[in-house]
């Protein structure tokens, strides 16, 4: 088998691992909620076995969260991800970066940032640094091709579960 049908065939298993991905960004009542719902329908239609959420498809199903404030249930939905794809277009976002960019589980984010805030120091950037973080232009943005980029990330995470590794 050559290398390019090989590496296919590595793809199309890693497509079909078992994952669980979560999807945060904007709410259904900001204009960027259209983007986050077309990246968790494109990670749903490449990862035939992937478990997609957001955060709100998982209120009030942690044991006890009754008791637990959001930002606790949120730490648990972390820590059963592989990977949290974060759509950076909202506050709601930026406080989950924040809140959790210096957790243990800090590397399972993937934080999706406009192009426009790389190299920024302000506080909220010096805090993205530090996770996963891929910068976008307003053309990949519109064409929604940094979907693309998500995907070839969730690839990767899915043939590390493959080999053992975690990504």
């Amino acid at each position: 088998m050559s290398f390019d049908d090989r590496i296919r065939q590595i793809l199309s298993l890693a497509e079909a691992m078992e994952l669980n991905v979560l999807v945060w960004g904007p709410g259904q009542a900001s204009e960027h909620f259209a983007k986050r719902e077309k990246i968790r329908q494109e990670i749903i239609g490449h990862f035939r076995n992937a478990d997609v959420r957001f955060s709100e498809d998982l209120e009030g199903r942690v044991p006890g969260a009754a008791d637990l404030s959001l930002p606790e249930q949120e730490l648990l939905h972390l820590a059963a991800c592989d990977v949290c794809v974060v759509l950076d277009t909202s506050k709601g976002a930026g406080e989950e970066i924040a809140h959790f960019v210096g957790s243990g589980f800090a590397h399972k984010l993937m934080i999706l940032t406009h192009k426009q805030y790389e190299g920024a120091s302000s506080f909220p950037a010096s805090l993205r640094q530090y996770g996963n973080q891929l910068f976008y232009d307003d053309e990949e943005y519109n064409a929604c091709s940094l979907v693309e980029r998500v995907l070839t990330r969730l690839r990767q995470v899915a043939i590390g579960k493959m080999g053992g590794l975690l990504v």
